[in-house]
């Protein structure tokens, strides 16, 4: 007589843009799951796209599996029959979605797709308050708060992962070892700015004085819109400031070249903080953001902030000048990265996908 034949269990990670879900996929099959799960990837990075609406349509309606995990909102949270989990693609520093958002049909029906989960993670207690929380949303929220960690943030843990990316992606790019890098990665306005960021004579200085000390800046805006006009910016041409259009490396490549961040309202500071380098706070448009969008992060608590603030672009040049004189590495910047990191991540260890898959086979 034949043994009975194990069907494997069905997990779906889903996400905008599975890069974020690497580290999760790894782990997967670097434990051997494959031998009792199987794992079905979906990428919405084309919603549109006629293959994603059928396989999406497939496992909504036609077919049962195990368990889900999305960094993105999905009614597929809502069909699981063992366990569904759902967390953010960033770390937020302000709540999100905000109230005014939320008045938009389209982005609550959204928000209310995550609210179907079993469980949210986050990164920390503190996260648990900020994310997905509305006293709309929480009326019929299924979820339990977990800071377990995101899979996307496992490799700013691994020094010889990120010191490897740092040496390939320079080698390709055409930097020397030694170049000091500026990553600037400001959040999107949902909103016509009133100004930019730094204007034609202000990135004039900038690139003189980069070049003076050997250092880069990259540009890097938020893929629906940004803080510095690079229209301007190409047409001048500069030898130290450059666009992260004309380079073809994503985030995670990005951050670990860079020697320093510059950043806002940006969950990219948070995400960058594992690595223990000098970030700078640029808000040049605090009052605005703040009146049209909110902002749930005190800039100046040694405990949560973890690098200055700067408010206009004459302190951004004198910042720019400390940091490539490395007066952010010194004992009191690195320890008060080190608090922030804590108070940031309930477990700073880059196991969060370990975590995650624990969870779900404690369902399974």
């Amino acid at each position: 007589m034949k043994g009975k034949i194990l069907m494997r269990k069905k997990v779906i990670v889903h996400s905008m843009n599975l890069k974020n879900m690497e580290s999760f996929i790894e782990y997967y099959k670097k434990h051997g799951l494959e031998k009792k799960i199987k794992l079905i990837k979906i990428e919405s990075k084309n919603p549109y796209g006629i293959l994603l609406k059928l396989k999406k349509f497939y496992y909504m309606y036609l077919t049962k599996y195990d368990a889900i995990v999305s960094d993105y909102p999905t009614r597929l949270l809502e069909k699981s029959t063992k366990i569904s989990i759902a967390m953010g693609h960033g770390t937020a520093i302000k709540k999100f979605p905000s109230d005014e958002e939320l008045k938009d049909e389209k982005k609550l029906a959204l928000c209310k797709s995550i609210k179907k989960a079993d469980y949210y993670l986050t990164t920390s207690e503190r996260q648990n308050h900020l994310e997905f929380r509305n006293e709309i949303l929480d009326k019929e929220s299924k979820n339990t708060y977990l800071p377990l960690g995101l899979p996307k943030n496992d490799y700013y843990f691994d020094d010889k992962k990120v010191n490897k990316v740092n040496y390939e992606v320079r080698q390709k790019l055409g930097f020397h070892p030694e170049d000091f890098i500026v990553l600037y990665a400001p959040t999107w306005r949902d909103y016509k700015i009133n100004r930019n960021a730094l204007n034609k004579e202000d990135l004039i200085k900038l690139d003189r004085l980069l070049g003076q000390r050997a250092g880069y800046m990259i540009y890097r805006p938020h893929k629906l819109g940004g803080t510095i006009d690079e229209k301007l910016l190409d047409s001048l041409k500069l030898n130290r400031i450059i666009n992260s259009s004309n380079l073809n490396i994503d985030t995670f490549q990005s951050l670990c070249i860079a020697n320093a961040l510059i950043s806002d309202y940006s969950s990219i500071a948070i995400e960058f903080l594992p690595l223990n380098r000098p970030i700078i706070f640029y808000l040049f448009d605090e009052e605005e953001y703040v009146a049209k969008r909110g902002i749930n992060f005190d800039y100046n608590d040694e405990n949560i902030s973890p690098g200055l603030v700067v408010k206009n672009s004459n302190e951004l040049l004198s910042a720019f000048k400390k940091l490539l004189d490395n007066e952010f590495n010194n004992f009191y910047w690195k320890t008060r990265r080190s608090i922030c990191l804590s108070n940031h991540y309930t477990y700073p260890d880059g196991k969060a996908s370990e975590r995650i898959w624990n969870l779900i086979l404690s369902h399974l």
